[in-house]
């Protein structure tokens, strides 16, 4: 029964992911992750909330990246090449 579950609370997180498209938030807290997946599958059960994430995880869609001991998650099942090198600040002259 919890793997059916699970199952589906997974499909539904990586549907709504992809719908929202949030390739485009950037590199996120694992906390923003568990919050989203909180809200669509309508659970508070933190362990079961990792266990959807964590599945996720398995099936690649997510780029990892280490900054000052914290790790940021990337929505990318696109395998998109990422270019960190842009700056979002804009130079009025």
């Amino acid at each position: 029964m919890i793997k059916n579950k699970k199952k589906e609370y997974v499909e539904l997180s990586f549907l709504y992911f992809r719908f929202r498209n949030l390739f485009d938030y950037g590199y996120q807290r694992y906390s923003f992750f568990k919050n989203l997946i909180g809200y669509i599958c309508n659970i508070s059960e933190v362990p079961m909330i990792r266990r959807v994430f964590e599945e996720l995880l398995k099936r690649n869609v997510f780029n990892e990246k280490k900054e000052n001991n914290k790790i940021y998650y990337l929505f990318n099942p696109y395998n998109r090449e990422i270019d960190e090198s842009i700056s979002d600040t804009i130079i009025w002259d």
